[in-house]
């Protein structure tokens, strides 16, 4: 899906040669090296957290104890998840 075309601004950041290095790679590898784009996803996933969040905390908040997230995470560890088409 493409996104429309919006008006940019360009800032700077600063981060370790470890992180910028992963960082390329996965814009090469999702984006076409497209470093812009790697960091409007980010941007957009950051806005989906922010809506689950607000919605979590708007409903009375979660529910699952550290302990439940615990087991429900041993419990989905290893299992497979179902292809496309699979029936």
């Amino acid at each position: 899906m493409k996104r429309k075309k919006r008006q940019v601004t360009t800032f700077s950041v600063s981060v370790d040669a470890d992180t910028k290095r992963v960082l390329k790679a996965h814009a090469e590898r999702v984006f076409g090296g497209n470093m812009s784009a790697l960091i409007s996803a980010f941007g957009r996933e950051a806005e989906r957290r922010d809506a689950m969040d607000w919605l979590v905390r708007d409903a009375g908040g979660s529910a699952l104890t550290d302990e439940l997230r615990a087991e429900l995470a041993a419990e989905f560890k290893g299992t497979k998840t179902r292809r496309k088409g699979a029936a």
